[in-house]
């Protein structure tokens, strides 16, 4: 049996290297239009490095450019002008050995090295030029890795080497937050650590209650609380779980649907990153990827009890984590039974029914795992109640808008339609062949979560991203392992130039994406970070003796021991308090506004308020005029601000003396 190694571009010939030449230079030209902005930044920092003249280093760049793309049109156009060379470089490789993956580890790196620890991440920002930077890196990565005799690069090592660079980068990115710094990395980071610490570090706190987190998701505390079982460990600790968490899963995922096919070994981990760095562009919270991982590791035909513990399991946990993840560890597992689903022109529809009985027996058992993970699916009046119901939909945020530039619809269209493309493609022209039921199944499946997906996106605070469409961006995944299982019909050599170029794209828009972004983390100096800490535990310590001290932002201050002997207030932390806000639940901040009015905290810290209402033309416009209406205002009535640190985004407040114009 032939294995699919690479894709090779055979026919047309002249039609490829136009389209080739075309894209190369767009690329370059979109990359010169980003970078003319940022010349004079972008000598000066190479000027800094290097003792050389501004105008110097002016011309060198204008030169690399220029030699970048005669060197992209000589290979296309003429590949024999530069053999020579070319059978040089690989002799020279060759003797290297071993050294070639170092050197190519080294390559690889560059990219995540420069943009997110040094200056230069500040200065090329530019998406094109970064597109730029990936494809050369990921060039020289292939030319250290082939072990071709005769060739400097395969397709399939580009096509690895890309992804690699790529997947780097964004472990990089997140390694970039493995930091001892004692404040919030982002709106909600201190708080979350301090959501996961309730469950399995309670211990930490002065608080006679049993602690609860009154919403949230469980499963997630849990898995990303399990190291508050260790006494005093630091903060960087668990932002580095966080970082395995965020990445290890989705490799395994990965690894495990390249294991179904019969990929030599550089395509399965080929196909490994491209389904880690597709998955990043939602993106998708661990819990979920957990659950696909129990689903597509022990799901299997004609193993009936492994099937129905691991969908039951995936499926409890899942909805433990998040009701509405339910249905998903269920429908996966009846697509992958689908999989190896036979129909006969003679049987008839009773007999397929018959079948298919243990493929449902697998569905109620999924079914019911989830249920018994929430008691509030038992009961429409509880789950009624949920936030999810009563927070309005901003349904033009499916449209390009100042939350998500280019709006939910255009996003998932991007990240999504070229392996949709492909898989319809694989399927109208039988190379992968499915019958009617397994073509019914495939379609209903991805749709029902689209619908979903697009529906949850814009609801009042999310439609930022493509988070919300976790499920529907897992099913693709799940087909795209299925489509892999049936290899003689996917060998790509004789397939048209179109279905190749499109497998180029469905490669580089995740690589790519994952890319575009990331600078180097700025973070205030030890000195105002130490000064910062100072004020705050000597106003904490002094307001302790008058009253009940407040944390409603910033509660990981008390979990790592930060600030010390403060009790704790558990009620009115800032997730909450917004989560009520956007749904407008006046009952709740009924208790809120009483413990203001009768000034129950001698002290609040929060991040900076304002009451600055905002339209749906700036960033998540609606959810600050929520929280301007709901909080903001309210509070500011009854405290005043005595302490705002702007380096840390910390303000500190103390009763109002003046409650005349308060309600």
């Amino acid at each position: 049996m032939k294995k699919p190694s690479s894709i090779q571009f055979n026919k047309p010939q002249m039609l490829q290297q136009i389209t080739v030449s075309l894209v190369a230079s767009l690329i370059l030209f979109r990359a010169a239009q980003e970078f003319y902005p940022v010349r004079i930044e972008l000598t000066k920092w190479i000027s800094h490095w290097l003792p050389v003249n501004l105008s110097l280093v002016m011309v060198g760049l204008v030169l690399f450019c220029l030699m970048v793309f005669l060197g992209v049109l000589i290979i296309i156009w003429a590949p024999n002008k530069t053999r020579h060379l070319e059978l040089w470089l690989v002799r020279t490789r060759n003797r290297l050995k071993w050294l070639n993956w170092v050197i190519a580890i080294g390559f690889a790196l560059v990219p995540a090295l420069l943009s997110l620890h040094t200056s230069l991440g500040n200065i090329i920002t530019g998406s094109y030029t970064r597109l730029l930077i990936l494809l050369i890196y990921g060039a020289l990565v292939a030319a250290c890795i082939t072990k071709d005799q005769s060739h400097l690069i395969t397709s399939l090592n580009m096509v690895f080497s890309i992804l690699f660079v790529a997947s780097l980068y964004i472990c990089a990115f997140q390694l970039a937050t493995v930091v001892n710094y004692p404040f919030s990395l982002s709106w909600s980071e201190g708080n979350r650590l301090y959501d996961y610490s309730v469950h399995l570090g309670s211990d930490r706190y002065i608080y006679s209650d049993k602690l609860t987190v009154p919403a949230g998701s469980l499963g997630r505390q849990l898995l990303w609380g399990i190291l508050f079982i260790i006494p005093n460990t630091p903060i960087w600790l668990h932002r580095f779980w966080n970082v395995i968490l965020a990445t290890i899963p989705f490799l395994i995922l990965g690894y495990l649907l390249a294991c179904r096919s019969s990929f030599i070994r550089l395509a399965k981990w080929s196909f490994t990153l491209w389904v880690f760095l597709f998955l990043m562009q939602g993106p998708i919270y661990t819990p979920l990827i957990l659950s696909a991982i129990l689903v597509v590791g022990f799901v299997q035909t004609g193993k009936m009890l492994p099937s129905l513990l691991a969908t039951a399991i995936a499926s409890f946990y899942a909805s433990f984590s998040r009701w509405t993840w339910l249905l998903a560890p269920p429908t996966w597992s009846i697509l992958i039974l689908l999989d190896d689903f036979t129909l006969n022109e003679e049987e008839n529809f009773k007999g397929i029914i018959s079948r298919l009985l243990p493929i449902s027996a697998v569905a109620v058992v999924g079914v019911a795992g989830g249920l018994l993970a929430d008691p509030r699916l038992f009961s429409v009046q509880k789950l009624a109640k949920s936030t999810t119901f009563s927070q309005p939909l901003l349904w033009y945020r499916l449209l390009p808008n100042a939350t998500y530039q280019e709006g939910i619809l255009l996003g998932l269209f991007i990240a999504t339609a070229p392996l949709i493309a492909l898989l319809v493609w694989l399927i109208l022209s039988h190379r992968w062949n499915l019958n009617w039921l397994q073509r019914l199944a495939y379609f209903c499946a991805p749709l029902g979560f689209l619908v979903i997906g697009l529906v949850a996106s814009v609801k009042i605070g999310g439609g930022n991203n493509l988070h919300n469409l976790d499920m529907f961006l897992l099913t693709l995944v799940l087909l795209s392992g299925l489509a892999i299982r049936k290899p003689p019909s996917l060998i790509s050599d004789n397939w048209p130039f179109w279905s190749q170029a499109l497998i180029v794209i469905l490669i580089l828009i995740p690589a790519w994406s994952s890319i575009r972004s990331g600078y180097p983390l700025q973070f205030p100096s030890q000195y105002e970070v130490n000064k910062a800490m100072s004020i705050i535990e000597t106003r904490v310590t002094e307001a302790r003796s008058k009253g009940e001290v407040l944390f409603i932002d910033e509660r990981q201050l008390l979990t790592f021991g930060y600030i010390k002997n403060i009790p704790l207030v558990p009620e009115y932390e800032k997730k909450y308090l917004m989560d009520q806000a956007m749904a407008n639940n006046s009952n709740y901040f009924e208790g809120f506004y009483q413990d203001l009015k009768d000034h129950r905290f001698s002290l609040i810290i929060s991040d900076p308020i304002f009451i600055h209402e905002k339209g749906k033309d700036y960033t998540f416009g609606e959810e600050n005029n929520a929280w301007v209406k709901w909080v903001a205002r309210p509070l500011l009535c009854y405290y005043q601000p005595l302490r705002t640190l702007p380096a840390v985004k910390i303000q500190l407040l103390i009763p109002q003396t003046d409650q005349s114009n308060c309600p």
